[in-house]
């Protein structure tokens, strides 16, 4: 992958795992893939990260709807 589309997926992954903290839960999916196609690319830890946080609000979010 060269290095346009590493930072495109490195902007996008930030941005969505953002997003699904605070407005839209189901980003956090973007986020996760996100964090799939930049695990080679980038350093592990940001990675990790932004995956981590992608998965953690969609579990959250699969908690919330499965309490109702």
């Amino acid at each position: 992958m060269d290095s346009t589309t590493t930072r495109r997926y490195l902007g996008l992954g930030v941005l969505s795992a953002i997003a699904s903290l605070f407005v839209l839960p189901i980003s956090g999916l973007v986020s996760m893939y996100s964090a799939y196609r930049l695990h080679d690319e980038v350093s592990r830890l940001y990675s990790y990260l932004i995956g981590g946080v992608g998965a953690f609000s969609v579990a959250l979010w699969a908690v919330y709807l499965l309490t109702l």
